[in-house]
């Protein structure tokens, strides 16, 4: 019986056999073999004559059919252990830290062993919900490494897996280009002939995100409309296709591009998908009623603009998604201001001024206080103004931000003009022109009044 080198599970009963001898490589080389043909063998590298198996195998008193047998018996084993590591990761998905940590505490495993580098993106993925970044970064990284190191073929895109994970980790430390950079060594890795082929879709959605946020909507656009076609003829009830980001900023681009008919078929499109994974995660679904009525908003249906964002604080009575209600109570607070309703506008602003302290969020927080200045700027009290438009740019520069570091220096400027504050409107003035070479742009993308 033929043995194939290809096989992870034919490579760790070897290697399994040599470590229960005890044997190091060097122990086992003689002039019959070397230590690099032995590594060779074990990492399934160059070519080795069948002479060189036959003369290892009996070094390791084996025969050929002994290890086919035993890499069977192996295989049958990583096949119900990859059942239970699926199982852990979707308890990780449901934020049950406790629950799956003391699952994966069972699968204490040698390096050379083929699912140890699902076990480590595992111990990665709790980490990253713990926001310890740094141990989640070490741990993807390994995965990689043992990958790497072992030649393993996984089955799964677990490589492409680990570059999405870790670029995750990037973007939560404000990272974006290092993020951008990850998620394009995924795009790199990811194997459509493979399991978990929604990591594709993940990296994809990120990519625009990340885009995004870098201030590259163009390239954000572009990189939508080659994939859609092909999102479009998903089935959305696999869940392995986390396609709902893709939705989410198709449907963004489309309404900042002022194709609204358009915009909201797909905005309802992600919500009907959104609707079914609901107990999973509402955050998706409130993100689409929010840019359903921000839609509404750019039409100047104010009712039906008002009704969604009230619709998104009243879905989530549970307070499951705080940072949803933020941005209901921003949109609020624009819809108001366009009203010239300061009273009204000052109380839901407020009210989001009020969550966004108790749950931090630094991007949307430099939106709030953009739009909390214009709550004076529209009265002309532009001193009242300056200071939220001060803390705007102060924040959207630290976290570099830089579209947002714009329109806030842009209001901040007019509020200097109209005090006649002639040093400070030059100081903005110039801030603003280096921000206008370094972006390219006129002004961001974004719905702050109507």
């Amino acid at each position: 019986m033929e043995i194939d080198l290809k096989d992870d599970a034919i490579r760790y009963v070897l290697r399994k056999r040599r470590k229960e001898l005890n044997k190091s490589m060097d122990d086992l080389q003689d002039h019959l073999i070397s230590k690099g043909t032995i590594s060779n063998i074990e990492k399934a590298k160059g070519k080795v004559t069948p002479k060189m198996i036959e003369i290892y195998l009996e070094k390791l008193g084996l025969t050929e059919d002994e290890v086919v047998n035993l890499a069977n018996e192996a295989t049958k084993e990583m096949s119900e252990y990859y059942d239970q590591l699926e199982i852990i990761e979707t308890i990780i998905d449901r934020s049950y830290l406790p629950t799956a940590k003391k699952q994966l505490q069972k699968f204490q495993f040698a390096d050379y062993y083929p699912l140890t580098p699902y076990i480590c993106y595992l111990q990665g993925k709790i980490c990253y919900e713990e926001k310890q970044y740094d141990q989640a970064e070490d741990h993807f990284y390994h995965a990689i490494k043992l990958c790497h190191h072992y030649r393993f073929r996984p089955k799964d895109n677990i490589v492409a897996a680990c570059y999405a994970e870790l670029a995750r980790c990037k973007y939560s430390r404000e990272h974006v280009d290092q993020a951008i950079q990850l998620v394009n060594l995924g795009l790199d890795r990811y194997d459509e002939t493979k399991r978990k082929k929604g990591v594709k879709y993940r990296l994809l959605g990120n990519k625009i995100l990340y885009l995004l946020r870098s201030s590259q909507e163009d390239q954000a656009a572009r990189l939508l409309d080659i994939v859609w076609p092909e999102v479009e003829k998903l089935d959305h009830s696999y869940v392995d296709y986390p396609v709902l980001n893709l939705y989410k900023f198709r449907s963004i681009i489309l309404r900042d591009q002022n194709l609204f008919t358009e915009a909201l078929h797909y905005c309802n499109e992600g919500r009907r998908i959104a609707k079914s994974r609901w107990s999973s995660n509402i955050g998706r679904y409130l993100d689409f009623l929010i840019i359903a009525g921000s839609i509404f908003l750019m039409q100047k249906e104010f009712q039906k603009a008002y009704d969604r964002f009230q619709l998104t604080i009243d879905s989530d009575p549970d307070f499951r998604s705080p940072r949803r209600h933020v941005e209901a109570y921003t949109y609020l607070g624009i819809l108001f201001n366009s009203r010239q309703d300061w009273q009204q506008a000052s109380t839901y602003l407020d009210k989001a001024m009020k969550i966004e302290r108790e749950h931090p969020d630094p991007f949307r927080l430099t939106k709030l206080l953009i739009v909390r200045g214009n709550v004076h700027h529209l009265q002309r009290q532009y001193s009242k103004a300056l200071s939220y438009y001060q803390k705007a740019v102060h924040l959207s520069e630290k976290y570099r931000y830089k579209q947002r570091q714009y329109t806030a220096l842009l209001k901040l400027a007019d509020c200097f003009d109209n005090l006649d504050e002639k040093e400070k409107f030059r100081d903005c003035l110039e801030r603003k022109f280096h921000l206008e070479k370094e972006l390219h742009l006129k002004s961001e993308v974004e719905i702050y009044e109507i």
